[in-house]
């Protein structure tokens, strides 16, 4: 007995732009990628061409081209001496120039262009990085030929005394006993904290007297003072800093406290910011 079969509905085609949206990966880009995202978790450590090939499945002559690339652009730099591959500030530059719209960035920006022109001091902001290092995402700064600043995209390593006493200040107590434990001490300079207890007491100063401070401990001669910015969520975000060279500036050093800390409440009233209830106020 002959059927008739009825044909199937038919689905409608996709709209033009939703098929241009479909992935499209360039192996190359699609491994670069992957590429910077591992060495980003390497941090100031880095890693080595076998161990990026290795680890990402990728040839070693495809790799080496990719990394060579990549430190053309200045988005990785190659430590010829012990054949690591980092990062590069080129990146974290560009990636900074690409977020300037973003409402706390654009805060913390002029906020600290204000404090720098009211102390007369270079001031800078940190991006406070998972890793335990410091990404310096804005400079404010005055020409002074002693006085060096980091460039934006210039990564500080976890070790730079005052953003890492600014970000574990006020934390609670478990948390700040925990980074405690996980703390590595480098040496800088001969006034560097290596003593996990004299950390320990030096964070409860800064907390009591309302900032932490560096003297000395990352760069010989220089003071720096420091203060966290917390999010809504009252997670430490950003660092922000003024320096100068320690020689007279204890003499300024409660002026530009009191400045330091007007910055950070004004921030945090711009981006309604979360710090703990003890944290200081102008």
């Amino acid at each position: 007995m002959a059927t008739t079969r009825t044909p199937a509905a038919r689905r409608p085609a996709p709209p033009a732009e939703i098929v241009e949206l479909r992935p499209q990966l360039v192996p190359a880009v699609d491994k670069a990628i992957a590429i910077v995202r591992l060495l980003n978790g390497r941090g100031a450590a880095g890693a080595a061409l076998s161990e990026i090939s290795g680890a990402l499945s990728i040839t070693r002559s495809h790799c080496y081209n990719i990394l060579r690339t990549l430190a053309q652009a200045g988005w990785v730099l190659y430590e010829a001496g012990e054949r690591l591959y980092r990062l590069g500030p080129s990146l974290a530059a560009d990636s900074t120039a690409a977020l300037v719209s973003h409402p706390h960035l654009a805060v913390l920006r002029a906020a600290t262009d204000r404090l720098a022109d009211a102390l007369g001091l270079p001031c800078t902001v940190c991006e406070a990085i998972a890793d335990g290092s410091f990404l310096v995402v804005h400079t404010a700064h005055y020409p002074d030929p002693s006085v060096y600043m980091a460039p934006v995209g210039y990564r500080f390593p976890p070790s730079v005394a005052a953003q890492f006493k600014a970000r574990l200040a006020w934390l609670g107590p478990a948390q700040q006993a925990a980074a405690l434990e996980a703390w590595k001490p480098v040496r800088h300079t001969r006034t560097t904290i290596m003593d996990r207890g004299e950390m320990a007491r030096d964070l409860a100063a800064a907390r009591a007297r309302g900032y932490a401070a560096s003297r000395g401990e990352f760069v010989d001669g220089f003071t720096t003072l420091a203060l966290p910015i917390f999010d809504r969520a009252g997670e430490v975000v950003m660092v922000i800093s003024c320096a100068a060279r320690a020689d007279g500036f204890d003499r300024r050093e409660a002026k530009v406290a009191r400045a330091l800390a007007g910055c950070a409440q004004d921030i945090h009233v711009a981006i309604d910011g979360r710090p703990p209830v003890d944290f200081p106020r102008p």
